[in-house]
């Protein structure tokens, strides 16, 4: 007769097989992620390789006038160095009553001109031709060169002809302050005399001037009320 298992057997075997089962090593926790760098140890990027160095002005062929530079880079105003002399320039001088030849009286031109102040505000004392007009003077000063579109602190600027104001030879006067604005437009800070042929002087005037278009405007001063759309001819230089 075959003998049946021990039950104690039994239980003692399937404890085992429990036991066994239950062995097994527990999967270990994930790997943290490799750090990501920081923003500032990361490569800058490389400038761009097309880029250029700003334009430096150009000379228009047809008028002998330098034109200013296009990369708008320098926006400073620039003024000249107050002088302790330039008082002199100021000692306006009315013209003496005198009669002519017809017996009629007349009055002597103011002096100094719009010319001669000029001259002794800047010091430029180049093309003297005797009685020299503004528009001559400009001619002669663009022939050598020294005639500029872009306005300078100390140079002078030279208006042209307005035969609706009386101005058929044109005008100039002499330039305090330069300021370039960010639409390519200057704003100047302007003194002239004799503007009105009555031995007057004006200080400090407002005008803005487009080099694009050659064209000014007085934004103070006598001139405001009417001097909207002058037509500049350039500037003489040192």
């Amino acid at each position: 007769m075959r003998r049946r298992p021990n039950a104690t057997f039994i239980l003692l075997t399937l404890t085992f097989l429990a036991l066994t089962a239950c062995s097994k090593s527990a999967p270990g926790p994930a790997q943290p992620a490799a750090p990501t760098p920081p923003a500032a140890a990361q490569e800058a990027p490389l400038p761009p390789q097309n880029a250029t160095a700003p334009s430096a002005p150009q000379t228009d062929s047809r008028t002998g006038v330098q034109q200013p530079a296009t990369d708008g880079t320098c926006l400073e105003c620039e003024s000249v160095t107050p002088d302790k002399d330039r008082a002199g320039c100021f000692k306006l001088r009315p013209g003496k009553a005198v009669k002519n030849k017809k017996g009629k009286t007349v009055t002597g031109r103011c002096e100094p001109q719009c010319i001669p102040y000029a001259r002794c505000r800047s010091g430029i004392m180049t093309c003297r031709l005797g009685d020299t007009g503004p528009i001559e003077w400009f001619e002669c000063a663009r022939k050598n060169k020294n005639t500029s579109s872009v306005p300078k602190a100390g140079s002078i600027m030279v208006i042209g002809s307005e035969k609706g104001h009386s101005m058929t030879t044109g005008h100039l006067g002499y330039v305090e302050e330069a300021c370039p604005n960010p639409d390519g437009t200057w704003t100047l800070r302007f003194s002239h005399t004799n503007f009105d042929r009555k031995c007057h002087l004006d200080l400090d005037a407002k005008v803005l001037f487009n080099p694009k278009t050659m064209r000014a405007a007085f934004q103070s001063g006598p001139w405001k009320p009417w001097a909207k759309d002058l037509k500049i001819l350039g500037f003489i230089l040192r």
